[in-house]
Parts: C-alpha cells; sequence; structure tokens
C-alpha cells in the first residue's frame, strides 16, 4: 500500500517503513546522530506511559524520524501513528485531517490517552489544536491532550517538558480530587522509567509516618497520572514547570531534591548532590520538615545512618588506598563514603554546549573542585583530554581504577586499568538513601578483585582514533551529522568536534 494515500501510517500497512524500520532501527550510531527536539521529547513521554499514544500532527517524516534514529536498540516507537499532511493540506489547513486522525488512532488502538504532537509544519500554519481536540474527545472514549512545544519556553529537556506541562494543565489539575492526606508522589525522570530506584527512598518516607501517593516513571498509566492530583507533595529530582504548576493551580507542594538553586544562593557544593549519606539526609530532612514530620524523621535517619556507616566501615577496608578517576558530575559524596582516593576528574563538555551556558559549564567545574578539596580530595582536573593525556595522566597519576561508560572501557581495558561502568550503577542503583554507598562499594570491591585483561574482545575491531566507540566508517556518518547540524558551522570554516575521547576531529576527517 502506498503510504501517500493513508490518513493514518502504521507499520502493518506501510511495508516500505517496516523495511526501513528493518535496515536503520540497530544503527550504532544513533545517540551521536539522532535528531533532538520538541518531537522527540514527547514520544518519550507518551512512551513512559504505557496506555497513552502518540499522534504526530504533520507530514510522514516526522514521524519516521524516530525509526530512523530510535532512542535506545529496544526503544523505537513503533505504534506511532501521524495525520500524514501533504501540500494540499498546508494550504488548506489540517484541522478536518486531524479530527478524523483522533478518532481513527483511538479505533485502531483503543489507547487510554492520546498525545497530539504538533510539528513545524503545523504551527506554520496555523491550525487551532485546541478547537480539533475538544471537539474530538466527544467522539472518543479516552483523554486527548495536545503538545506543541510552547507551553514552558526554553525549559529543558526540550518537549518532555512541555508535554508533562500539557499533562497537568490539560488533564491532571482539576476541582474534583480526593486528596491522600499525608502523602507523596516520587517521580522519576521519563526517561529512566526504573521505580526500583525509588525502593529504598519509599521505605526511608513510609518508616517516617510519609505516605506514597505514586511512584512515576515505571509502568505508569493515564490513570496513575492522572492520581498525581492526590498527593499533597511532589518530589522530583530537578526542576519541573509542570510540578510548579500543579504548586499553583492545586496547592500540591513541589521539592526538588538536586540543589543547584540551593548552591546559586550559599555556594555551598555540598547543597547540590541529593546522593551519598551526607546528601540523602539533606534530602530527606528538607521533606520531612514540609511534611511536618521533623521530629519522626530524626530517629528513623539516625538509625539507617548508623547501620550504613557500619557496614561501610567493614566493606570498604579493602578500597583504603585505592586511586580512582571518575567524570565530573558523578557524586563526591558516595566516593568519600567508601574511602577511595579520587585522583583525576575527566570533564567533557562536548554534549553539554548544546544546552548549557559556558558560564554554567565553569560553574560545574569549579563547583566539583571545592567539593574535592572540601573532602580531602587532591586530583588533577582534565578537561576534554586526548587519549595519550589521559593515559599519561592517569600513569603518573598511579589510577587503579576509572569509572567510564561500558562502550569505552577497552579504551582503557587494553592498558590494564579496571572499569567501572558509570552509567549502569547511575541508571540502576543511585538514589537518595544510604544503600547506594554500600552497592558502589561492593561494586568497587568486585572490579579491583577482577583480573586485569588487556585484550578485550571489542579490542579485536578497529575504532575511530577520536570517536573511539564506534567504528571509522560509522565515526564519520555520526560526525557529518553532528556538523550539519551544528549552529557553529560556517561553510568554509573548520568546525572542530571533540569526540568522546577527547580527539579534535574536523571536516577533513568526513
Amino acid at each position: 500500500m502506498d503510504p501517500e494515500e493513508q490518513d493514518l501510517v502504521s507499520r502493518d500497512e506501510a511495508p516500505i517503513l517496516e523495511t526501513m524500520r528493518s535496515i536503520y532501527s540497530a544503527v550504532p550510531m544513533h545517540h551521536l546522530g539522532a535528531i533532538h527536539g520538541k518531537i522527540a521529547g514527547a514520544m518519550i513521554v507518551a512512551n513512559a506511559i504505557v496506555d497513552s499514544l502518540p499522534l504526530i500532527h504533520g507530514p510522514v517524516g516526522c514521524a519516521f524520524q524516530r525509526k530512523l534514529n530510535p532512542f535506545t536498540l529496544s526503544s523505537t516507537f513503533y505504534d506511532s501513528p501521524c495525520t500524514n499532511l501533504n501540500n494540499v493540506d498546508v494550504v488548506y489547513g489540517a484541522e478536518e485531517k486531524l479530527g478524523k486522525a483522533i478518532v481513527e488512532a483511538y479505533e485502531r488502538y483503543s489507547p487510554r490517552l492520546i498525545i497530539v504532537i504538533t510539528t513545524c509544519t503545523t504551527d506554520l500554519i496555523g491550525d487551532d489544536i485546541n478547537a480539533v481536540v475538544q471537539k474530538a474527545k466527544e467522539k472518543v472514549g479516552c483523554g486527548v491532550i495536545y503538545s506543541t512545544g510552547d507551553f514552558v519556553g526554553k525549559s529543558r529537556p526540550v518537549g518532555i517538558q512541555d508535554s508533562l506541562y500539557a499533562l497537568a494543565d490539560q488533564m491532571i489539575c482539576r476541582e474534583d480530587v480526593d486528596r491522600n492526606e499525608g502523602s507523596v508522589n516520587l517521580i522519576n525522570s521519563p526517561t529512566q522509567r526504573n521505580a526500583l530506584k525509588c525502593r529504598e527512598m519509599a521505605s526511608l518516607l513510609l518508616q517516617m509516618g510519609i505516605k506514597i501517593n505514586k511512584i512515576c516513571f515505571d509502568q505508569t498509566t493515564t490513570r496513575d497520572m492522572m492520581d498525581l492530583a492526590a498527593a499533597d507533595l511532589n518530589i522530583t529530582g530537578y526542576r519541573m514547570s509542570w510540578a510548579e504548576l500543579m504548586k499553583k493551580k492545586m496547592n500540591v507542594e513541589y521539592c526538588k531534591i538536586t540543589g543547584w538553586d540551593r548552591y546559586n544562593k550559599k555556594k555551598d557544593p555540598e547543597m547540590i548532590s541529593p546522593y551519598g549519606i551526607a546528601g540523602s539526609c539533606r534530602v530527606l530532612e528538607e521533606i520531612a520538615r514540609i511534611m511536618g514530620r521533623e521530629g519522626e524523621a530524626d530517629s528513623v535517619i539516625k538509625k539507617n545512618r548508623a547501620a550504613a556507616e557500619s557496614r561501610l566501615e567493614t566493606l570498604s577496608r579493602e578500597l583504603k588506598g585505592v586511586r580512582v578517576a571518575v567524570p565530573v558530575g558523578f557524586s563526591l559524596n558516595l566516593l568519600k563514603d567508601i574511602g577511595v582516593d579520587v585522583a583525576a576528574l575527566i570533564y567533557r563538555t562536548q554534549t553539554l554546549t548544546h544546552g548549557v551556558t559556558d558560564r554554567a559549564i565553569q560553574e560545574i567545574e569549579r563547583a566539583n573542585l571545592k567539593l574535592a578539596e572540601i573532602y580531602g580530595f587532591h586530583p588533577q582536573l582534565l578537561v576534554n583530554p586526548t587519549p595519550e593525556e589521559e593515559l599519561e595522566t592517569f600513569r603518573n597519576r598511579q589510577i587503579d581504577l576509572v569509572m567510564a561508560p561500558a562502550k569505552i572501557a577497552h579504551f582503557y581495558n587494553k592498558e590494564g586499568i579496571r572499569t567501572v561502568d558509570v552509567n549502569d550503577f547511575s541508571q540502576t542503583k543511585l538514589n537518595v538513601g544510604f544503600l547506594p554507598s554500600i552497592d558502589l562499594c561492593i561494586v568497587f570491591r568486585e572490579a579491583m578483585g577482577r583480573v586485569r585483561v588487556r585484550s578485550p574482545l571489542l579490542d579485536l575491531m578497529e575504532f575511530d582514533s577520536g570517536i573511539n566507540n564506534l567504528s571509522p566508517h560509522w565515526a564519520r556518518v555520526a560526525l557529518s551529522f553532528h556538523h550539519l547540524r551544528s549552529r557553529k558551522f560556517k561553510q568554509g570554516s573548520y568546525y572542530h568536534f571533540q569526540g568522546l575521547a577527547g580527539v579534535a576531529l574536523n571536516e577533513h576527517n568526513i
């Protein structure tokens, strides 16, 4: 069937798109070549709510770009219908087509929620999305909201903030809510969807007499999102505009555990991280204060802290004197808890430059160095180092262990340096509580007990000298994408891109 003749495109009815998906869904460049933006962010939210469906209002290419560049190899958003606009729709408007698409999407997929995601095309032609959505709600048996990318200005992550704000504004905030007095919501990022990360925090809050209303996002349903309105407090990892809206409209209090705003007031770097023993105590005490449970919290925190410190005293003995290199941004609180010596800090600013100001990048560096000084560490700071600079520093500083992503671990392993996967630990074990320090101690002990491997299997492959987790072919393709989309790109000029390993690459490499 010709996709141009369809009102909605699905994988079952568009063989050519299915063929393209089969070819490209496993390309190893998707993180480096992917196109970020409001559509991607909105689809992350839709994917995090298990019974919701994204409906992309725009040309078919807008729906297909995420199949060409999936976020992960296991998450390609196969059910992503599109209104498939053509030139006629752009000239005469596509409101009627959107209304029909909402009804058709409901009849075909039976979701509990449809999230209409507008595109650049429909934003420019000025369709009245709100009017169409309100009218279509009368014809379907599910909730319908829309996200335009304009609700929260420049708040990041792009698209995620806007879609969550749309959910709060158009569905969650309402008058007929039975409140769950004395309860809180624990909110993860929609990109994580790991409720186990909140398990210890939930247990500690329950010990204080604070009830858990909902934990999001992990197998989260539309009903779960609606029930967020019943709590007294939203606890989030970072600033979320939708939580601020709930406070304004429904008087649901709001607490973000990451403390950059507190740091900005006092310039105390210990206020930033909510992790480790000290950071977790600070966060738990703040939540207890908001909920009026200071008395109960004091005894709970002291008891659990004493138990954790007692266990760490035994477990960390083998780690005394172990010298480690870690990326800037990983919680130094945890490393202080387990007694290792942070001898090198690796600061890669390449990805930060697209969403963080130069001033903020410098402030992050100052805060981490000051925190290291407070904890008695004297690390050498490496900013975007080349592989040679990195290895030379590690030899001079006698580094025993490097915290690095698994995809570049072979780079260190072939030099006889042991590694710990920083991403795996951060994504699966890092949370507010006392167990992460114990878990990290165990992970380090296991890593130090492994035989040094100088010929890892991945080292048998040829890797690019700059982006050293990709082969030379895919590195050139990824660099081409980055080069073309860079705002610093100027025809005839040399734009240098620092790869993951820190080697300066320019357009002669493409």
